[in-house]
């Protein structure tokens, strides 16, 4: 039989949304960071993660389309940036922001946001790089590098703005709490 506090334990991590699980997940891994990063917001983290979730459906269907089947470049781009960035608004506010606003208003922000990225960075920027003769996949992936951070700042100050996110004050001071304790370990360590 299991000591009772790891039967609570477990108890507990079964009760655990998925939300709460991935903010648990990004906490943990922003309190890693080396402390001159520790600016970085946990969200970021999360968009990372999810971020590449959707880029790598995005590649896929990029992949498939263009280079196996031959529909125009221009066209596989479009296609696969919009069934990720699909994925990626709903994960992104279930998950990552945990959102509870208007639900038509963000999508309607968060279009605006695609539609912006789309031209700019993924249809204009990854185009002329393919037209220069860099290699479709790599010319997609450069133009992802620029994208991602645009889509951060504009999910995280437009979309998702603060008021309509929630962030326990127990999760958002975990990264510090535990880099204090890291510290005073090493600290301590040192001076014996």
């Amino acid at each position: 039989m299991l000591p009772q506090s790891d039967e609570s334990s477990q108890q507990t991590s079964a009760r655990r949304s998925p939300a709460e699980t991935f903010r648990r997940v990004t906490t943990q891994l922003h309190a890693l960071l080396p402390s001159f990063l520790s600016w970085i917001p946990v969200t970021w983290i999360g968009f990372a993660i999810l971020g590449l979730t959707g880029f790598l459906i995005d590649l896929l269907v990029l992949a498939v389309l263009h280079g196996g089947l031959g529909v125009p470049y221009p066209i596989s781009v479009t296609l696969g940036y919009a069934v990720a960035s699909v994925v990626n608004f709903f994960l992104n506010r279930w998950l990552n922001f945990q959102a509870h606003g208007n639900i038509a208003k963000q999508s309607g922000k968060q279009l605006v946001v695609i539609v912006s990225n789309y031209l700019i960075w993924i249809l204009g920027f990854s185009t002329v790089l393919e037209v220069l003769g860099v290699q479709y996949l790599v010319a997609r992936v450069l133009s992802a590098c620029v994208e991602g951070l645009y889509q951060y700042l504009m999910m995280r100050l437009w979309v998702f703005p603060r008021h309509e996110v929630r962030e326990p004050p127990q999760l958002t001071a975990a990264p510090r709490a535990l880099r204090s304790s890291q510290h005073e370990d090493s600290s301590s360590s040192q001076g014996s």
